[in-house]
């Protein structure tokens, strides 16, 4: 019998390579109104404190709820992960969740569960994540179990061999789905030898690899105070939160990190196809696009203005012809995915066999269009009222402000971008969205996914450009690449 419950809410886990909050990059299901909620909002900056181990502790009170919100970020994710060990970073998050040298998994959970708090610990590509939750009176459990997961990580042996066959068992269920293939053939087929381009869950052949002693290593390596950031937000008191972050985490070591040098992505030159093969598909998943940016780099807002126009919203462009006026899919977006050193853009969508190749042009059409400048200003007012009215539902909640109040660290970003978002989203003209268009979205330079039946959509794709045809496992795995190698 637990006194709070099953818990008070449940954690959202980061699955794509954002490190922690809304991208606001691919189409949504329904549009905030005009004007959009919260218009001219304005958050506080976070208290800031370095204890001296070096741990950054940011805390923002919000009282309206009588919750606390712990995001703590170690700035090192999966493009940490050594060459054929992808999986490490996921496999180490995982673990944390498995006991700790002071208490089982199942006693750490009892002792979550009794307060109706929750726990929950994630990995991205650019960084990793502890995520805690919990009533404010209950500050001292959550504060004393998080830097007990933190701090002492048992990684015993059973537990380490049971997740990793959970983790080898999860990507082999995936490998069933189309939407996922896809999705990871596109990342390695684009990304080349790019750190950005291995799957941060692992594979088949690198899951096996990895010892208990590879994720105790990076542990060691990785997780130090002077590598993280601990985000608090909720019913707290600023600067009693920075005294029980000094209390409980002031025993961490600080630690030399290795040095990580992750650069820019070559990208594609020219077209290149990847034909997926699926023999027994009857639609066939569809995935293209090109390098994009970072996302400190500033440019960000205007790309992410005409990814709404393009394809980011339901009422964008690609929606409105690919599959209300053709009838072509049920779902298509683009989406900006910008990271720490570089990032992508695509358009994903699947349709019929039959109707790849007419997809695929209709929607570089479209693009074609965008980067002409052909943006009639009612189109642009509506993503930039979008935008600005969407941005302030995603930083509502104690968790998702943390999350992002984490993404302006770890991205190097303006740390007035929070307030600032509205503004600036509302200044982003035609031209700019032009401009950007025309650098960022490319016609001729594709790196294109498509997995389906091989022999029914070879010859079509082949009018765009040379086509390699691969098994579905050496797609994922990255056996080919259309990128360059990373340099």
């Amino acid at each position: 019998m637990t006194r709070g419950g099953a818990g008070i809410r449940a954690l959202l886990v980061l699955a794509l390579p954002a490190a922690a909050g809304m991208l606001l990059g691919a189409a949504p299901a329904a549009v905030p109104p005009a004007g959009g909620a919260g218009a001219g909002f304005r958050i506080p900056a976070p208290a800031k404190t370095i204890l001296k181990n070096g741990l950054t502790v940011l805390v923002l009170e919000r009282r309206s709820i009588p919750l606390v919100q712990f995001q703590l970020m170690v700035k090192s994710g999966s493009t940490s992960d050594p060459a054929g060990k992808e999986g490490t970073a996921a496999l180490v998050a995982r673990l944390l969740k498995r006991g700790t040298r002071t208490r089982s998994a199942s006693q750490f959970f009892e002792e979550v569960e009794f307060v109706g708090g929750t726990v929950d610990t994630a990995a991205t590509v650019d960084a990793s994540f502890v995520r805690g939750e919990f009533a404010a009176r209950d500050i001292e459990v959550g504060f004393n179990l998080l830097a007990d997961l933190v701090l002492n990580p048992a990684f015993r042996p059973e537990e380490f061999d049971k997740e990793r066959r959970l983790a080898l068992a999860e990507i082999v269920d995936h490998l069933d789905d189309p939407q996922n293939v896809a999705r990871l053939a596109f990342a390695s087929w684009l990304y080349g030898g790019h750190p950005y381009g291995r799957p941060a869950d692992g594979t088949e052949l690198s899951l096996p690899s990895i010892t208990r002693d590879d994720v105790a290593g990076f542990y060691e390596a990785r997780y130090a105070p002077n590598n993280a950031v601990l985000a608090i937000v909720g019913d707290i008191d600023a600067a009693q939160a920075a005294q029980r972050a000094e209390r409980y985490f002031s025993s961490w070591k600080r630690r030399t990190v290795p040095e990580l040098k992750v650069g820019e992505a070559p990208g594609v030159r020219g077209r290149k196809i990847l034909l997926v093969d699926k023999t027994d598909a009857t639609q066939s998943q569809i995935r293209f696009g090109n390098i994009g940016i970072r996302r400190a780099d500033p440019d960000y807002l205007a790309l992410l203005v005409g990814n709404t126009v393009l394809g980011g919203a339901f009422t964008s462009w690609l929606v409105s012809e690919v599959r209300v006026k053709r009838g072509l899919t049920y779902s298509i977006a683009s989406r900006v995915e910008a990271l720490r050193t570089t990032g992508s853009f695509s358009i994903s969508t699947f349709t019929k066999n039959d109707t790849v190749l007419e997809t695929i042009k209709v929607s570089l059409d479209l693009v074609r269009r965008l980067r002409s400048g052909d943006v009639p200003e009612a189109d642009l007012e509506k993503a930039r009222s979008y935008l600005a009215g969407l941005y302030p539902l995603h930083i509502e909640s104690p968790e998702d402000l943390a999350a992002e109040i984490l993404n302006v660290d770890l991205y190097g970003i303006d740390p007035d971008f929070i307030n600032q978002y509205q503004k600036r989203v509302r200044a982003v003209t035609g031209d700019a969205v032009k401009r950007v268009a025309a650098r960022r979205l490319p016609l001729e330079d594709l790196a294109i996914v498509v997995v389906g039946p091989a022999q029914a959509l070879k010859k079509d794709l082949e009018t765009l450009g040379p086509v390699t045809v691969r098994p579905l496992q050496a797609a994922v795995e990255g056996a080919d690449a259309a990128a360059a190698p990373a340099r």
